[in-house]
């Protein structure tokens, strides 16, 4: 009879704990952000910082659509291209898609090479030269671009062609060039665009980055004929990129990040640039978006500690760090409405200084910002792992947790 009465009351001690601590494994998703291997980042400057550690967390409106935060889509109904002084003497040609194309030459040498004026170009349609007034319209050079406040390079000319020259091919030259130009063709009329896209807004020194070039003719693909490109780093550094054409005409380009891929607050910038044929004209198009890349200095260890915590739950965090900082965490806890979806309910923060090793982190979640009206199954959500001290991401989970129940 008493041992049986001891096991009842062992029994029970385990039932109690686990219903006031359990340990749950992190979820990852293909678009986080996990970090293989850290990078060796520079000291920061910890006496500068704040050395207090911080938890606060408040309550969210259930019905609130909470976006995550999506890469940008470049839509691009313009090109650049840079021409020699010989090439410039010769000409470029292009085939505007609609009215009312806006052109800007920039000469290369600026002021000093003289600039360039409306009279020095030489404009055929078709292969017919034409007077230069009567296809030039809003033309602006060096003084009226001052005096409009726009900013640009000395040396600069911009027009907008005339009505009546789309689907026509269009030949600028300068005969009289000295220099090399720059010349920028903006359709903004134009139907034909090329889209460029990142797969995540947020990528690790030594990873990969995988970015996507399409054309679309209103809502409608159509296949590239190619598709180039350059990833730039804020230290000037470029990379080719390697864009390969799948069976629909879209370009697919994977670039592994190098390891001493610098974070921080600047992004890599990406130019995409290509062509494709809309009737039987050639159309060229470039594109522009970035990816911020950082020094991962710490990452989860793939666990998560629940616990109750003055009436509500704590969330603890084993992290792993390269080097000493301040280190915040971030994350969305959801919990079920009536008809079982998943709601917020409340979104916590904390910050503090740890040590290089291993730590924990902790999310609090107070009794007071745990609403009564959503309850079982649970989820953390949106959970961010950053190194306030050095101003970078380390690590993001999208949907970290599934919580079956909160320590109690």
């Amino acid at each position: 009879m008493r041992i049986l009465k001891i096991s009842a009351l062992a029994a029970a001690l385990l039932i109690a704990a686990g219903a006031n601590a359990q340990t749950l494994q992190l979820q990852r998703s293909a678009t986080d952000l996990v970090p293989s291997v850290l990078a060796a980042p520079k000291s920061a400057t910890l006496t500068a910082i704040e050395q207090q550690a911080v938890h606060f967390a408040w309550a969210l409106d259930p019905e609130a659509a909470l976006e995550t935060p999506q890469p940008h889509v470049a839509d691009s109904r313009e090109f650049w291209t840079q021409l020699d002084a010989d090439q410039a003497k010769r000409g470029f040609g292009f085939n505007p898609t609609a009215d009312g194309a806006l052109v800007r030459i920039s000469s290369q040498g600026g002021a000093k090479a003289g600039g360039i004026a409306i009279d020095d170009l030489s404009i055929r349609a078709d292969g017919e030269l034409l007077d230069t007034a009567s296809v030039v319209r809003h033309a602006a050079g060096d003084a009226e671009l001052k005096a409009a406040g726009a900013v640009f390079s000395e040396g600069t000319v911009v027009f907008q062609l005339a009505p009546g020259l789309a689907g026509k091919r269009i030949d600028i030259a300068m005969p009289k060039s000295t220099s090399g130009v720059l010349m920028h063709v903006l359709e903004p009329q134009s139907r034909l665009s090329m889209q460029l896209s990142a797969d995540s807004l947020q990528a690790s020194a030594g990873g990969k980055v995988e970015l996507s070039a399409s054309f679309l003719d209103g809502s409608q693909p159509v296949p590239a004929e190619r598709i180039a490109g350059l990833i730039t780093a804020p230290d000037g550094r470029s990379f080719a990129l390697d864009f390969v054409l799948d069976k629909s005409g879209r370009g697919i380009a994977l670039i592994e990040l190098p390891a001493d891929a610098g974070g921080g607050m600047e992004p890599w910038e990406v130019h995409a640039f290509g062509a494709s044929t809309l009737g039987k004209a050639q159309v060229l198009r470039d594109a522009r978006t970035a990816v911020m890349v950082s020094q991962p200095s710490a990452r989860l260890l793939g666990s998560a500690d629940l616990k109750s915590h003055d009436g509500g739950v704590a969330v603890q965090l084993p992290v792993e760090t390269s080097a000493a900082g301040r280190f915040e965490l971030r994350g969305t806890l959801y919990g079920s409405d009536s008809h079982g979806e998943l709601k917020p309910m409340a979104l916590a923060h904390s910050a503090e200084l740890l040590a290089a090793g291993r730590g924990t982190l902790e999310l609090r979640f107070p009794a007071d910002v745990l609403t009564g009206a959503l309850g079982a199954p649970y989820a953390l959500r949106d959970l961010n792992l950053s190194d306030q001290s050095r101003m970078s991401l380390s690590e993001r989970r999208q949907h970290a947790l599934e919580i079956a129940e909160l320590p109690r």
